[in-house]
């Protein structure tokens, strides 16, 4: 195996956020990560999306020789760079910010993506998203009127009009979509050895 191999093969393609739990914890949705109100926040939310989320009891944790050491205590966090070196530690109580400001760092090491800004611009599709469930609604309100209509002419009016916003609708679902996958595609920094 060259060196170039080497080096790729000891990177992760994303970075990694390992919940380490008690054993016992495991059924218990008080210590449940999903269940944490720092992880229904939305910032947090969307920056998750950028790491690849695992959970795992703390014996285990201990014998992993990169998580060996985070996981003295649990419960906590471990935020893992693609080269698999730990960026940060968070135990115990979960604030949603910390853990945001956490993840921006840790992306902010190996990425272009800075995770505040994408967070800024996923708002700006969730407002996109209203705008088309709208469409959607009016299409709906378009459908009851061609049933209820009983002039013919005005019944084809009406289609025409739901079959050209149903168009419209597509289209921009479709572009919609591609921007959300674009907005979340890791985009490495470039490598500053060559």
């Amino acid at each position: 195996m060259s060196e170039a191999e080497a080096e790729k093969t000891a990177r992760a393609e994303r970075p990694i956020l390992v919940y380490v739990y008690e054993e016992g914890e495991e059924g218990n949705e008080r210590f449940a990560i999903e269940q944490d109100r720092a992880f229904q926040d939305d910032k947090t939310a969307v920056g998750a999306r950028f790491f690849d989320c695992v959970r795992i009891e703390k014996e285990n944790a201990a014998a992993d020789r990169t998580l060996a050491e985070a996981a003295k205590k649990a419960p906590c966090l471990v935020f893992v760079r693609p080269n698999y070196e730990v960026a940060s530690v968070m135990r115990a109580k979960f604030n949603a910010n910390k853990v945001f400001s956490a993840m921006c760092t840790t992306m902010r090491k190996d990425y272009e993506n800075c995770v505040s800004t994408v967070f800024k611009k996923q708002r700006d599709l969730w407002k996109e998203q209203s705008k088309l469930q709208r469409d959607r609604d009016e299409i709906a309100k378009l459908d009851t009127d061609i049933a209820e209509e009983a002039n013919d002419r005005r019944r084809e009016s009406l289609q025409a009009k739901k079959d050209e916003l149903a168009a419209e609708l597509a289209k921009a679902e479709g572009a919609l979509q591609e921007a959300e996958r674009a907005l979340y595609e890791c985009a490495p920094k470039p490598d500053k050895t060559s």
